[in-house]
């Protein structure tokens, strides 16, 4: 990912992606992805492979999962892989573009939130390059298609 182009300012062209991927994001802030990265657990004492207590009096406690917002683009798509406009139809897989600044903050994430409905991580393909600026396209599938 890395380039040497004369006159090719990183910070700018970054500044003006994140934009345009604002742009692009709902309105409303409760409507916008939020990344959820799996929950930890507590077991206090010995405890089986699965964290559960040898001790039944003991209880394993899970923190609250860590969530974490960046600016993104997502684009909609059906079972066949045809583009859909969002709010026609629920859309059954999703395509989230980061760059890599943003992937650093949300690799290993388990799910993540777009306007209520859950959409599964499924795979990350290989970064493309703008010179020196990392993109990432992350691939995810709704909740009742996993």
């Amino acid at each position: 990912m890395a380039g040497v182009v004369p006159g090719f300012n990183a910070a700018d062209v970054r500044a003006g992606l994140r934009f345009a991927m604002t742009v692009g994001l709902p309105p409303v802030l409760a409507d916008q992805p939020v990344f959820f990265f799996p929950r930890t657990s507590t077991v206090i004492g010995p405890a089986d492979e699965d964290e559960v207590p040898f001790d039944l009096t003991k209880k394993r406690t899970l923190a609250p999962p860590v969530t974490v917002r960046v600016p993104c683009a997502v684009e909609y798509f059906d079972n066949q892989g045809k583009i859909e406009n969002f709010g026609v139809i629920v859309p059954s897989k999703i395509e989230i573009t980061v760059l890599d600044e943003e992937y650093v903050q949300i690799r290993g994430f388990e799910y993540v939130v777009i306007h209520g409905n859950r959409y599964w991580y499924s795979r990350t393909a290989p970064p493309n390059g703008l010179v020196s600026v990392g993109v990432f396209t992350i691939y995810c599938t709704a909740e009742d298609q996993a």
